[in-house]
């Protein structure tokens, strides 16, 4: 599939070009480090380009790196990179074995799941966990940091018995997640071939169905902090003998909303239970409210390198904030996406959208946080299976998502932080398919973008849509078009008198 400009909707590397915003002007062959990308913030134009972007001086873009990727995907930070050397050096470098130490039955299971080879979350997490070492992990979703924690703690209890309560918990922020935690775990300890039993604990279910549950012992629990709160409180839920401690999306877990009782339940596991915190954006502040339950925790932090490499294209389109939606429509007739996960910064901006889209007869559906239970399960399975192709969520509505196949990322904004950003984008290109995550910026956003883009170390393709078809524009032609729209709104808002 191509456009008008002769381009490939996913070439097989980012080449840059004219429409690249937010790298540095650099070398042909050679791979600049990301440290250089952090001296770019005050470069005001792309070097070369002067004539349409020196006009406004409101827009502070960053100069072209022409860039010849050869061969791997950029470099990960240098605090991931130290803890990778240092972990290969205390565990030893994997060679043909999924990731040693490993049970075998365990390592086979996932070959046969289709995990040839371990993530590199797997590959750096695996390690610690089999070592019983607490830990802290920041990834993204979608890399295979489920099985990061499960694989290690399955491999260590799979030999023992459940004498009064579970040896693994895990706790989810949303009965979705923990669903799909508890379905990932079942499917691991089936391909083992392990006698080994899985308890859901979710709200809404009824407690002494689940109290039933947990007489017959099982080996792993999974479910919310509410609901496993309460049953500890009631002593239905013993944790005397646990070995694993989950905490999924650990930012989450300790928001207003849940931490009380993820607090609770820390205070009641014993000190020799090993602690794995994970989540996509790992906060400073969640740390420490963790850090005095752990003993002498690593830190992991492994950003994505997908979203900052080639299997996803980082697209940018200059639309006015009050067009935005509209736009969503034009995409539509542009792009046909199969599946496409659109970004809102608020739930009354998710309702616009959805009812915009439902006008033109697109499947459409909502997923926020604050939803019957009900009708989040219906909007992802829809979704899911091909019959819903737009889902339109916010940041904490998506959380814990992870759906194959997602084709096309929308945000209809930008996120203040950067690792957002990330976050949204994760969202395709899984299971080392290609996407495309598109931003619609106004002015203002243009600018964070490109900040964004150099503290990220990747490329926003400036990208144009005219008359249903998408190319890729010099850049004083885009700007022209950014000064005109500007000029426009100005005019616009002089007529209404603010």
């Amino acid at each position: 599939m191509g456009y008008e400009d002769g381009s490939d909707l996913f070439p097989p590397q980012v080449q840059a070009a004219d429409g690249d915003l937010g790298r540095l002007a650099g070398v042909e062959e050679e791979e600049v480090p990301l440290a250089a990308h952090k001296n770019a913030g005050e470069v005001p134009i792309w070097e070369g380009h002067h004539a349409a972007a020196a006009k406004d001086k409101s827009f502070k873009v960053h100069r072209k790196e022409t860039i010849a990727k050869k061969e791997a995907p950029l470099q990960y930070s240098r605090r991931a990179q130290l803890g990778k050397v240092r972990t290969m050096c205390k565990y030893g470098v994997m060679n043909n074995e999924f990731v040693p130490g490993l049970a075998p039955e365990i390592s086979d299971a996932l070959q046969s799941m289709g995990y040839e080879s371990p993530t590199y979350v797997q590959t750096m997490a695996i390690p610690p966990l089999l070592a019983g070492e607490d830990l802290f992990m920041q990834s993204e979703t979608g890399t295979g940091k489920t099985f990061a924690y499960l694989a290690p703690a399955i491999s260590q209890i799979r030999e023992a018995r459940s004498e009064s309560g579970p040896l693994v918990l895990v706790l989810c922020p949303t009965q979705e997640l923990a669903v799909q935690v508890a379905r990932q775990a079942e499917l691991l300890i089936s391909a083992a071939g392990l006698p080994l039993t899985v308890a859901s604990l979710l709200g809404g279910s009824p407690l002494s169905r689940q109290e039933a549950t947990l007489k017959k012992k099982p080996h792993l629990a999974i479910g919310t902090p509410g609901r496993i709160g309460d049953l500890v409180q009631m002593r239905s839920l013993k944790l005397g003998n646990l070995r694993y401690l989950i905490l999924d999306e650990g930012d989450r877990l300790f928001s207003r909303e849940y931490r009380e009782s993820v607090v609770s339940i820390l205070a009641k596991k014993p000190t020799s239970a090993c602690i794995a915190l994970a989540s996509a954006t790992l906060l400073e502040s969640t740390r420490k409210s963790a850090a005095p339950y752990m003993r002498n925790p690593r830190f992991l932090d492994l950003y994505d390198a997908k979203v900052l490499a080639g299997d996803i294209e980082h697209w940018i389109f200059y639309v006015e904030h009050r067009k935005k939606i509209d736009f969503i429509r034009k995409l539509e007739n542009a792009l046909k996406p199969k599946r496409c996960l659109v970004f809102a910064s608020s739930t009354d901006r998710v309702g616009k959208i959805v009812e915009r889209l439902s006008r033109e007869d697109l499947p459409v559906d909502s997923l926020l946080s604050r939803q019957e239970k009900e009708h989040r399960r219906v909007a992802l399975e829809r979704f899911e299976t091909g019959r819903l192709r737009y889902l339109v969520t916010t940041d904490l509505g998506a959380r814990g998502l992870d759906i194959s196949d997602i084709d096309h990322v929308i945000s209809i904004d930008l996120p203040e932080e950067s690792s957002w950003y990330i976050h949204r984008a994760g969202r395709t290109a899984r299971a080392g398919k290609h996407g495309v995550s598109i931003v619609l910026a106004d002015g203002v956003e243009l600018n964070r973008a490109s900040k964004v883009a150099v503290e990220r170390g990747f490329v926003f393709r400036t990208k144009l849509l005219s008359e249903g078809i998408i190319y890729e524009p010099p850049v004083q032609e885009f700007f022209a078009m950014v000064e005109e729209g500007e000029k426009e709104r100005r005019d616009f808002l002089r007529q209404r008198g603010t």
